[in-house]
């Protein structure tokens, strides 16, 4: 039998209002560098947590992009290194807390952010106390121990990964994503509900991790529309930070798969949001991995009260995201098939490693045909 490790958040705080407790999270004497997504910085929530961390704070940065590239991690090490900050503090989406988790890694560290991306150095120990605040139901950044950045001149998005990454203390607030825009909250939504079905069929899962997963998805298909049509609506909001959470605590222990090795390369390339680009390829990769998958997911339909089959399941995820505008295919960003052989070079990822189904180039090329 083999033995299953779990790695998780010193602290996970959760529930409205929860952010207000950062700074009894933070060390003794922070000088704290603070990333925070630009419209939370102007909402009132998030202008309540800057004003509960105040007196420590060193600077704020704002204007991390999507899919953070690696000089604006660079931005940061520049800033923590100049003012020797000893605490890193995100308050966004997934983007935002990537780049500052990457900071609060290499800030204590020689070298630029590509020598760690590109492999030329290599972490060897904890960096400083970063703690995350996540703005959006979605990613999962609060929880895992990778950083999701962007090399602009190669296109190659991949993760910087280090065991010592994980947050010393997530705090996950639902009041934080009132502000998070309508179509936002679709994608990352959707993104949370593929992240939570790759966990469940990754060839990794244990019992406690389909748990997990599987409350993932049925929060998401009972309350992301709600959450969608209603932003104001702090029941759904609450459901949904708690499913991403949840989702986030399971794929981070089994890895995801296929829709997330090829949502890299396609959103690099192509500039399609994460989220946009899980969704986009969530139907076909539902239905290439039907043939292994098919107890797995009546099993899931079960669980969310959807239906009793494999079938129910994919059916119901389409609907969920044709209710929420997702295009079915790639068309509106000028997907062409001279981009296929970068698309089926860089989605040799983990995630790829880990899909229930083995993905040959041309069940790629496949697939991407649908796309177009």
């Amino acid at each position: 039998m083999s033995i299953a490790s779990y790695s998780y958040p010193r602290k996970i705080l959760f529930g409205s209002g929860a952010s207000l407790n950062l700074s009894g999270e933070l060390p003794s004497g922070a000088k704290v560098l603070v990333v925070a997504g630009t419209t939370v910085a102007k909402s009132p929530s998030g202008r309540k947590v800057l004003e509960t961390i105040a007196p420590a704070t060193c600077t704020v940065y704002t204007g991390v992009p999507p899919e953070p590239p690696l000089e604006t991690v660079d931005e940061l090490l520049a800033i923590g290194r100049k003012y020797m900050v000893n605490t890193v503090v995100a308050v966004g989406g997934g983007s935002v807390i990537d780049a500052a988790k990457a900071a609060a890694a290499l800030i204590p560290v020689e070298g630029r952010t590509a020598d760690y991306f590109f492999g030329r150095l290599h972490l060897q120990r904890k960096g400083l106390f970063f703690a995350a605040l996540p703005t959006t139901a979605g990613t999962g950044a609060e929880i895992t121990n990778n950083a999701v950045l962007t090399d602009r001149e190669s296109r190659i998005k991949q993760s910087l990964r280090h065991p010592s990454m994980v947050a010393d203390a997530a705090v996950v607030d639902p009041d934080l994503t009132l502000s998070c825009p309508r179509e936002l909250t679709a994608f990352s939504g959707l993104d949370a509900f593929v992240q939570a079905f790759e966990s469940f069929t990754s060839p990794r899962a244990s019992a406690l991790t389909r748990a997990l997963a599987a409350e993932a998805v049925r929060k998401i298909f009972h309350s992301l529309e709600e959450a969608w049509k209603e932003p104001e609506n702090i029941r759904a909001r609450t459901e949904m930070a708690e499913a991403s959470m949840l989702s986030g605590m399971a794929f981070s222990q089994t890895g995801l798969g296929a829709v997330h090795g090829l949502a890299h390369p396609v959103g690099s390339l192509l500039g399609v949001p994460h989220g946009l680009a899980c969704a986009i390829l969530m139907r076909p990769v539902l239905e290439f991995n039907l043939p292994v998958c098919s107890e797995q997911y009546a099993d899931l339909a079960d669980r969310t009260f959807i239906g009793s089959d494999a079938r129910s399941f994919l059916r119901a995820a389409g609907d969920l995201a044709e209710k929420l505008e997702v295009p079915e295919n790639l068309r509106s960003f000028a997907l062409h098939r001279s981009d296929f052989e970068f698309i089926i070079k860089n989605c040799r990822s983990a995630s790829m490693k880990q899909n229930p189904r083995e993905m040959t180039d041309r069940d790629v090329e496949a697939i991407l045909e649908k796309m177009l």
